[in-house]
């Protein structure tokens, strides 16, 4: 399930890394200004998350990373149908907050639920699968992003918020059977 949920950001953060410079082209005149503050606030996010993350006290648990990217998946859908330049920066700040929290919380979870003597395997194929589904997001986002345009991160939120409510549904389900 969790390489799942990587494979899932990682397809959709293909398409997130291909919008951001052809939409700083097109809707923003080409202004390397704006795509440099997009870059910036994206990774002000990305402290400010790893921060979040280093004072929460809650045990990490599948359904919290979920919901993040639930709500993640709604901003985006939310500021790609509302889209400004405020609205693009709102998606860079947000985006670079939950990245750094799935990324080091999925991590956290897997190296806390496996078995010293798995780890390394358990990692290995989490991240040769995390890597391996980015260039096939590459590959159709690529295609589709200059016809999308703007649309591009409301079709990048519904994919997000399909897929992490399913993950979140069968996490939910599967606790139910096992009680």
């Amino acid at each position: 399930m969790y390489m799942l949920a990587m494979g899932i950001f990682n397809f959709c953060y293909a398409g997130f890394l291909l919008a951001a410079p052809y939409i700083a082209h097109h809707f923003f005149q080409g202004n390397s200004t704006n795509y440099s503050l997009f870059l910036t606030v994206s990774a002000v996010g990305g402290l400010l998350g790893g921060v979040w993350l280093t004072f929460q006290k809650r045990k990490i648990k599948p359904e919290r990373i979920y919901r993040e990217q639930l709500f993640y998946g709604i901003m985006l859908v939310f500021c790609g149908i509302f889209f400004s330049l405020a609205a693009w920066i709102l998606i860079a700040l947000i985006y670079g907050i939950f990245q750094a929290r799935f990324f080091g919380s999925i991590t956290t979870f897997i190296q806390d639920e496996t078995d010293i003597k798995f780890l390394g395997r358990i990692f290995g194929l989490t991240f040769l699968f995390f890597d391996g589904i980015q260039p096939l997001g590459d590959f159709i986002f690529g295609f589709f992003v200059s016809s999308w345009q703007r649309w591009t991160y409301v079709i990048l939120g519904i994919c997000l918020a399909i897929f992490f409510s399913i993950l979140l549904y069968s996490n939910r389900n599967s606790k139910r059977t096992i009680n």
